[in-house]
């Protein structure tokens, strides 16, 4: 079975909670978080955003459409859900602590289920090979550092385990939207990792996702050390900050898949807009692990 996509389903399982029954809130509130996430990712990726929602949606087919967007709201990236009963049958088992994503069950009280990366056992054909996983040698304290170093930039880094396993991590200009950023003004960027990923597959995603900072793909930064290119269409960005990472990674005993996505996304970019000069100051300042000479 492929996990592309792929939603479990079986017998509805009954919850009692006496008159404490677990129901989800007002229609309002429901639109408010969904209408209130597809905004926030509007601002990330632009129009792409739609097509994003409703393949979301096109993909959990099992699902009514409006519990596939409370699949979305509660766990972005999410690859299968199934209930536990489920999971149990093919072999695997939900892990302690994780957090269940709620969704409606017609006439009867809501229903529980578990996404992939919340659960642990038996291997799912195809998940494996995802672009996103990178393999390799890369110790704590190297990807601790990259941290710091994107922090002096005014980056901030912050892991996740709100995200499905395939959405390995988000870059925003906070800048762009002040009211994002309501905890930290001072902070203009932010990047979240999937905290559920290995440290190799961490360290990639945050090197593509600095990549798409530093390459200036969501907004100038304020000092001019690098310009706003935010303008540029989603497969160049995408490529330049995957060009990022896969130098980075290379450099730093990662091995990951970006190779071959590379080539995919040659076919859809503008080659005449790539700027090999942001690729590579971008990818220098993932590695410059001290303090930049610009800031001392």
């Amino acid at each position: 079975m492929n996990a592309q996509g792929l939603l479990f389903t079986d017998e509805p399982e009954q919850h009692h909670h006496g008159q404490g029954e677990l129901r989800l809130a007002h229609f309002e509130d429901c639109a408010s978080a969904i209408d209130g996430l597809f905004q926030q990712a509007f601002i990330e990726r632009g129009a792409s955003a739609f097509d994003e929602f409703l393949n979301f949606a096109e993909k959990f087919s099992n699902l009514s459409v409006y519990n596939a967007m409370l699949v979305r709201v509660q766990r972005p990236g999410a690859s299968a859900v199934a209930s536990r009963k489920k999971w149990q049958s093919i072999g695997r088992r939900v892990m302690p602590g994780a957090i269940p994503i709620v969704i409606l069950q017609p006439f009867g009280p809501v229903r529980f289920v578990f996404e992939f990366g919340d659960t642990e056992g038996q291997d799912i054909v195809g998940e494996a090979d995802s672009p996103l996983f990178a393999t390799g040698k890369i110790d704590k304290k190297t990807y601790d550092n990259t941290i710091k170093a994107a922090e002096k930039y005014g980056v901030a880094v912050n892991e996740t385990d709100q995200y499905g396993v395939l959405l390995a991590g988000t870059a925003l200009g906070l800048g762009i939207r002040p009211e994002f950023n309501s905890a930290n003004p001072k902070v203009p960027f932010q990047v979240k990792v999937n905290k559920k990923h290995d440290l190799p597959t961490r360290f990639a995603t945050l090197a593509h996702e600095l990549g798409h900072i530093y390459c200036g793909h969501v907004g100038r930064e304020s000092k001019g050390r690098w310009p706003d290119r935010s303008t540029l269409d989603d497969a160049l960005c995408e490529m330049e900050a995957e060009a990022v990472a896969w130098l980075v990674c290379q450099r730093n005993g990662v091995t990951s898949r970006s190779k071959a996505y590379l080539s995919s996304l040659i076919e859809k970019a503008d080659l005449s807009q790539v700027s090999m000069y942001a690729i590579f100051e971008a990818a220098n300042r993932v590695e410059s692990r001290t303090i930049p000479a610009d800031l001392k």
